[in-house]
């Protein structure tokens, strides 16, 4: 295909949405290894600046999908059925983990029986201390293996946009950019 075909593109307010969620969970990515790597005194500050950081790509994402539902993303590009039906897969995954993962994050800090902070405000424990959910948080939902899985799920996208970017060359990736 050509590089000067014309495709349907996102809107600003997606490309915004997709971009802000891309930043916010890079800064998740950082700020939780560097409160790994803090030394003891700040590591509070790293975990605050985390749960913050959680709780907005959660309040994002629902605005994000709340604004696909008002206005609706262009057709899929023109490939195989079995191609279409990933990517639709990839999308719902990563729209899930964005919802899902903050909340796991949460139960993990509520059910130490501690609140939450956003940005200085402070979300109350609803469960109380509760060492079970709190293993299973840690160990499971809000801890390594998820964060690999992310990390595997993110990486299959980013070279998936790359690769109908400059292999199949059907202009994907211009897509969501804004320029």
């Amino acid at each position: 295909m050509s590089q000067d075909i014309k495709v349907a593109r996102y809107g600003l307010v997606a490309q915004g949405f997709h971009w802000l969620v891309a930043l916010l969970l890079l800064g998740l990515f950082v700020t939780n290894s560097l409160r790994e790597a803090a030394p003891e005194a700040s590591e509070l500050f790293w975990l605050r600046l985390h749960m913050s950081l959680g709780i907005l790509v959660f309040l994002v994402t629902i605005a994000r999908i709340g604004w696909r539902k008002i206005v609706p993303p262009p057709a899929m590009l023109d490939a195989p059925k079995w191609s279409q039906f990933a990517a639709n897969a990839a999308h719902v995954l990563l729209n899930l983990a964005t919802l899902l993962v903050p909340i796991f994050g949460y139960l993990r800090v509520a059910s130490k029986g501690y609140a939450a902070d956003f940005f200085g405000a402070q979300i109350p424990s609803i469960t109380g201390e509760m060492h079970a959910l709190h293993e299973l948080m840690e160990n499971v939902f809000h801890g390594e293996p998820m964060e690999l899985f992310l990390y595997a799920l993110i990486a299959l996208h980013v070279v998936a946009a790359l690769w109908h970017q400059y292999v199949l060359k059907d202009n994907g990736l211009r897509r969501m950019l804004p320029w």
